[in-house]
């Protein structure tokens, strides 16, 4: 994957996990997002739009997702289709994620080249953000 980053969160994939699952608190902790709507939940196959901070809103459709270890969003380009990874690993202290995008598709090489590296330059940040929340969230 050419563009990716990871982070070690001293909680448990549940608990990242539901961070994921509750989208509407996505703009809280991943500072790329101004606003989301995916009325159906984070489950394969569901479709809705994010806005990004910078740049036009977007739908989306999510795929392949595994609770509590992995999700894709999808946004399609002309040609093309941007795919947002997140990957999470249990470990002896809590969860190892993976954040990462890549392009497929006849026009993916342009696309990688034109929008890999801006939208790539986010997510250290987005990461730390969901570090913080999810090492913030307390289980009686």
């Amino acid at each position: 994957m050419p563009y990716c980053e990871t982070i070690e969160i001293n909680a448990k994939p549940e608990i990242v996990f539901s961070l994921y699952s509750d989208i509407r608190s996505w703009p809280q902790w991943d500072r790329e997002v101004s606003s989301v709507e995916i009325a159906e939940g984070l489950v394969s196959g569901a479709q809705g739009w994010l806005q990004p901070r910078e740049g036009p809103r977007t739908k989306i459709t999510i795929q392949d997702v595994v609770y509590p270890l992995q999700f894709v969003a999808v946004s399609q380009l002309i040609g093309c289709v941007i795919m947002f990874e997140h990957r999470l690993e249990a470990t002896t202290v809590g969860t190892r994620v993976l954040h990462g995008l890549y392009f497929k598709g006849p026009t993916g090489f342009l696309f990688e080249r034109l929008l890999g590296p801006v939208l790539s330059r986010g997510l250290p940040e987005t990461l730390k953000g969901l570090k913080q929340a999810a090492e913030a969230i307390r289980i009686p």
